[in-house]
């Protein structure tokens, strides 16, 4: 049964490996690739995101966790999305007036929020992750995704309909991630009985 379970932990931290090589190989591709490596990863990024819910499945399905796995999961979500993020920027994809705070809301609240799970974790709380904060990394794929659609084609890119829906997508992404930054913060005042000076 030992040995079961040790190879069942396997996959999830398999997985978990997956996401964290697309993490550093994406913004490569993307940035050096040109079209075609927008193209090429688009699929790379599809199996990443769709990793992480695999992971978490064959964790929950067959109870099997490890620390390795605790530790590395979100920390390999954030970088999937900052790498890709600042890979499009550095193409022009992100501009400056319409996408330049959400991916900032972005950015900033995944460092905030690793660094808050870091400062309490020898405190009896834990920042479990919401059902909004997993449509939130959901949604920060799409966008992505769909930038990478736009640049993967000169046609592609000159289509303002495909433009207008990608910055939208990124907008939603960057309104959600702010929400749920907010309610990692709440809960975190709350379980130090910290109160808003409301004067």
């Amino acid at each position: 049964m030992k040995q079961n379970n040790s190879i069942l932990i396997i996959i999830p931290n398999f997985l978990t490996l997956f996401r964290s090589l697309a993490a550093v190989v994406l913004p490569l591709i993307i940035m050096y690739g040109g079209e075609i490596g927008a193209l090429i990863a688009i699929p790379i990024l599809f199996l990443a995101g769709i990793s992480d819910y695999f992971d978490g499945f064959f964790a929950r399905k067959y109870k099997v966790t490890s620390n390795f796995g605790k530790i590395l999961d979100p920390v390999a979500d954030k970088l999937l999305v900052i790498g890709v993020i600042f890979a499009l920027a550095s193409e022009n994809m992100l501009d400056y007036y319409y996408a330049f705070i959400p991916a900032l809301l972005i950015v900033l609240r995944e460092i905030l929020v690793s660094g808050l799970r870091e400062s309490i974790s020898s405190y009896k709380i834990s920042l479990e992750v919401t059902s909004l904060a997993k449509w939130k990394t959901t949604i920060q794929l799409i966008a992505c995704g769909s930038f990478l659609v736009w640049r993967s084609n000169t046609f592609f890119y000159s289509m303002d309909i495909l433009g207008l829906i990608s910055y939208i997508l990124f907008w939603m992404a960057g309104i959600i991630t702010f929400i749920t930054g907010l309610q990692y913060i709440i809960k975190i005042m709350k379980f130090f009985n910290i109160e808003i000076d409301r004067e």
